[in-house]
């Protein structure tokens, strides 16, 4: 593990596998959760590969922001000054992301661009498309916006706060775990592995982060990707449906979609050996032999 501190002094913990000289992948994870929600594939990419992960601004190891900036901004930052830490400035690196980790992706791309970024992955992801807490705002007077943001943002709170108590109860929130992120057959290990993560959480990091992902429209930003994406979507994930992932597709430059029949949210914890195949080709795919291809 090291640390790296970002653009407003956020300290970010990041976790390394594999090779320093072989192609460069950046694992991006989800809400609520931590560089663990990656499973195996660090390992299963780390013969062939150098592999960087990072817990998000407040998840996980990383500090909490001072400034209490969690936006998707923010996060774009966060990822860009990774990217500078982990990638030579003639070199470019394939960046997978899980979840509200592709949004992420996209953000940087929009407000960063895409340099040191040979490729993306977007794993049970749509980009974080715009749902419906963001979407009914748009339109509105100023002041009417900033009363449905307070309004979201402390029924959130309320939510990461109600998180912490059922947590013991672990028949209910295994539930409701399942509910959003597996499939009735995931093994009871992985949704284990997520309830901890997301309820061990810090609700007020847990809701300024969610608000920002539910206000954040990544399609609209996805034409800023220009690299080569690969779309791997599970035909059973709840938080990605059909639309928001059709969406994204045609916004998407360049991209290529994998379907994974039955198969849930939580990809890389449920089938780790596909996600990290999938990874490695994209790479081949990319022609990532260290050249930065990107504008």
């Amino acid at each position: 593990m090291t640390d790296l501190v970002s653009f407003d002094g956020t300290r970010l913990v990041l976790a390394r596998w594999g090779p320093a000289g072989a192609p460069i992948v950046i694992l991006v994870h989800g809400l609520g959760l931590s560089t663990g929600s990656w499973g195996k594939v660090p390992q299963l990419l780390a013969e062939s590969h150098h592999v960087v992960a990072y817990d998000l601004r407040g998840h996980g190891q990383s500090g909490d922001a001072p400034s209490g900036d969690y936006s998707m901004q923010a996060q774009a930052k966060d990822l860009d000054a990774v990217l500078r830490e982990v990638v030579p400035q003639d070199s470019a690196a394939v960046v997978v992301g899980n979840s509200l980790g592709g949004g992420i992706i996209v953000a940087r791309a929009h407000h960063c661009g895409t340099t040191r970024i040979a490729g993306a992955v977007f794993v049970g992801s749509g980009g974080s498309g715009v749902t419906f807490a963001g979407f009914p705002a748009r339109n509105l007077p100023s002041p009417v916006r900033g009363a449905l943001r307070w309004a979201w943002m402390n029924a959130l709170r309320a939510g990461a706060q109600a998180g912490k108590l059922i947590r013991p109860l672990g028949s209910l929130s295994d539930r409701l775990t399942r509910r959003f992120a597996f499939t009735p057959e995931d093994p009871h290990k992985a949704v284990a592995h997520v309830r901890k993560d997301f309820f061990s959480s810090r609700p007020e990091v847990l809701a300024r982060t969610a608000l920002a992902s539910v206000s954040h429209d990544g399609t609209r930003m996805a034409p800023d990707l220009s690299v080569p994406a690969l779309v791997l979507h599970g035909s059973g994930d709840h938080e990605v449906p059909e639309k928001e992932l059709s969406r994204l597709l045609k916004a998407l430059p360049e991209a290529e979609l994998v379907r994974l029949p039955g198969e849930g949210h939580m990809l890389p914890l449920t089938r780790p050996e596909t996600v990290a195949e999938e990874i490695s080709r994209w790479v081949r795919h990319t022609g990532n032999d260290g050249k930065n291809r990107s504008q």
